[in-house]
């Protein structure tokens, strides 16, 4: 069945607060075939959310959406635990290493969901049928160098922020798997290095312009082994 209607254009009419359950209803139980490693169809997605087949092609007319949806749903929360986690130590630098360390590994054991998600966005930034991403990863990294705010200022803050979010995501590791042809070994040092290296910049600006911060760095990250 092809239904050519955007998913969300009857979203603002009607019974919007049904409708909204309805597609959460659905959204769900593809993150519950998802959760289990288990492919799945539209039709068996609305059997399982007791939802009309019919009606389901109108929330999601493609495979490729419901699957970015659900991906969405179930890698936010994976991001909420496992990120959390790398949050155990007061110097930036090694906060900054730990999430990039994790976030690469999330990405390489999720690496379907990261990519269906990444597709999807790309169609059209604009469209409201696409899953809106989180600001998981700004915050992530804010976070991780919160005690450098003051010491760096609002604006360079800021930048360095933006800049060590290009080292997070299913966005770097396209860049090196794709366009670089790096090993993700390979992949995950770079990463590495290039955080340490913007969060160093940030730290010799400060300091040059007479502005000292709290936490300075303790030399290049640490080698992990190959397996972590």
């Amino acid at each position: 069945m092809v239904v050519k209607k955007s998913s969300t254009d009857h979203l603002s009419t009607g019974r919007v607060g049904q409708k909204l359950r309805t597609r959460d209803a659905l959204v769900n139980a593809a993150a519950e075939f998802l959760a289990k490693g288990q492919a799945f169809s539209i039709a068996e997605v609305a059997d399982r959310a007791r939802v009309g087949r019919a009606t389901a092609y109108r929330y999601f007319p493609t495979h490729a959406e419901l699957f970015a949806h659900a991906a969405l749903w179930k890698l936010t929360l994976l991001e909420n635990k496992e990120f959390n986690s790398v949050f155990k130590s007061e110097s930036a630098f090694e906060l900054v290493d730990a999430l990039v360390t994790e976030s690469d590994k999330s990405t390489r054991a999720h690496e379907d969901e990261y990519r269906a998600i990444l597709r999807l966005s790309l169609d059209s930034a604009q469209d409201r049928a696409k899953p809106v991403r989180s600001g998981f990863r700004r915050a992530a990294v804010k976070r991780a160098i919160g005690s450098l705010e003051t010491q760096l200022g609002k604006e360079a803050f800021e930048r360095v922020v933006a800049a060590l979010c290009l080292t997070i995501g299913i966005e770097a590791a396209v860049v090196f798997r794709d366009v670089c042809l790096l090993s993700p070994n390979r992949g995950r040092e770079i990463k590495r290095w290039a955080a340490h290296v913007i969060l160093q910049a940030a730290v010799n600006e400060a300091l040059t312009s007479g502005t000292k911060p709290k936490k300075i760095s303790k030399g290049a990250p640490k080698k992990r082994s190959k397996s972590a």
